[in-house]
């Protein structure tokens, strides 16, 4: 009797726990609708006020004073902050130009908001970091507070105010502060993703070839990571940077991933003496299969006698990724039917295998191409 007393009771209990949460869950979302019904009339103040400081400014005219002083007093509240960024979004879908001469002119209000936000959560710094970058608010000096302040959010332990940080310099023009801000980083030994450095690099509008230059400078005091990502840059900008890379790469005493990124760069930006180096690379039976590999795969941009003979021994490694490699090169290179006979009817099955995979493969992708253009 005693245990069904305590089972009814603790039924009792959970029910009431399950209907308060309910009540509770229900009463927050009225009270979140009621917040966005408030906040309705707000928002459009905001956007007229917006709308009218963006025409002021298609107009040459200066903008209204009191307008920017309502914004300065409402900027820190997040949820006028998100209002603002979609209304300028809206506002540039219309006049992209008058849209971001005039969020240059806003550049105060965001000074302020760094300011204020300096001792709050990351979450209110990471969306400004991405609003920064959104806005184009990077200039091109160095000593600029809003430069100043993105480079110090590059130390912060978020790596998601961080990547907003990074982003916002890497969309501006300004080579010497994103060199800055990734020395930092390293100066306080922040790991980042070598993947996440060289895309966003790739933001970079300005002159690449002397955002390169300054990093390459400074690459020896970078770690390994970030040297990769500087070179995966380098190689996805088509700079020339090969007699510098050749000798890292023959330097055995060279990071693996950094040796395995130079060879992935040759395959892009041709070399006569870096493909002689492949060559050799790929026919070292004692080379990690890595190596072998990625060497077989840059080699399809270099088409010689050595080259193909090369591919053609490979097919017959007993590593199933230089092989592939290998005969997708080979096909890459059209290399004639002719020069590949000696491979159809020799005697390794699993070389001649994927080589005719491979070409039957392309000659598929060839067909459909085809299709599509009589389609169209």
């Amino acid at each position: 009797m005693a245990n069904e007393v305590r089972i009814d009771l603790i039924l009792i209990i959970y029910t009431a726990i399950c209907v308060m949460m309910i009540c509770f869950n229900t009463v927050f979302l009225l009270y979140l609708r009621y917040r966005d019904f408030i906040f309705k009339d707000k928002r459009e103040k905001i956007r007229q006020a917006i709308k009218d400081q963006i025409e002021l400014v298609s107009k040459n005219e200066e903008i209204d004073k009191q307008k920017q002083q309502y914004l300065y007093r409402n900027f820190t509240k997040i949820r006028f902050l998100k209002a603002f960024h979609e209304i300028v979004k809206e506002q540039a879908a219309v006049d992209y130009e008058s849209t971001f001469t005039y969020l240059k002119l806003c550049k105060p209000l965001f000074e302020y908001l760094i300011i204020e936000f300096d001792n709050k959560e990351n979450s209110k710094k990471g969306y400004l970091a991405f609003l920064v970058g959104e806005f184009k608010l990077c200039d091109e000096t160095v000593y600029d507070f809003i430069v100043s302040a993105m480079i110090s959010y590059t130390t912060n332990k978020s790596v998601y105010v961080r990547q907003n940080a990074l982003h916002a310099l890497y969309t501006s023009d300004n080579g010497e502060a994103i060199l800055t801000a990734m020395l930092r980083m390293q100066e306080m030994k922040i790991k980042h993703n070598n993947k996440l450095i060289s895309d966003g690099l790739m933001l970079f509008h300005g002159d690449r070839a002397r955002l390169a230059s300054l990093l390459w400078k400074e690459y020896s005091r970078f770690d390994v990571s970030t040297r990769v990502a500087i070179i995966n840059f380098i190689r996805m900008s088509t700079l020339d940077y090969s007699e510098k890379f050749l000798k890292l790469l023959k330097d055995e005493h060279s990071h693996k991933e950094i040796r395995l990124a130079i060879i992935r760069y040759f395959g892009r930006m041709t070399y006569a003496p870096a493909g002689q180096y492949l060559v050799e690379l790929l026919r070292q039976k004692n080379a990690e299969w890595e190596y072998r590999a990625i060497a077989a795969t840059s080699l399809a941009s270099y088409k010689n006698d050595e080259t193909v003979n090369a591919l053609k021994e490979a097919l017959t490694s007993d590593n199933w990724y230089v092989r592939f490699n290998a005969s997708e090169s080979l096909v890459e290179l059209d290399v004639e039917y002719v020069d590949l006979v000696d491979i159809y009817n020799g005697p390794d099955r699993y070389a001649r295998e994927i080589l005719e995979y491979k070409m039957e493969t392309e000659r598929l992708k060839r067909k459909t191409r085809k299709e599509k253009r009589d389609v169209y």
